[in-house]
């Protein structure tokens, strides 16, 4: 068949952190900095998915590793043992 699988996109969540206030600090400086370069303000929240989203590509070791777990068969996971473990089977 020509036509690959047609995938549903993954839902967006909505993540809450805490940042410590130098890491802040730094954030909101690099916001400003956006500002400059861009011409447009861009608000903290949008800068982090993007930082991550761009840590995530340019990570070669995460890319390989992940394009070679996509190949590998799920694991399974069994509910948890009496002991409050859970159990991963390959």
């Amino acid at each position: 068949m020509k036509l690959a699988r047609i995938t549903k996109p993954l839902r967006s969540v909505q993540v809450r952190v805490m940042l410590a206030g130098d890491l802040n600090a730094t954030l909101e400086r690099y916001a400003h900095y956006y500002e400059h370069v861009h011409g447009e303000s861009v608000d903290t929240r949008s800068l982090i998915a993007e930082i991550l989203r761009a840590f995530l590509d340019a990570d070669r070791e995460f890319q390989s590793w992940s394009r070679s777990a996509d190949s590998q068969p799920p694991r399974v996971v069994n509910p948890a043992s009496s002991n409050g473990g859970a159990k991963v089977q390959p």
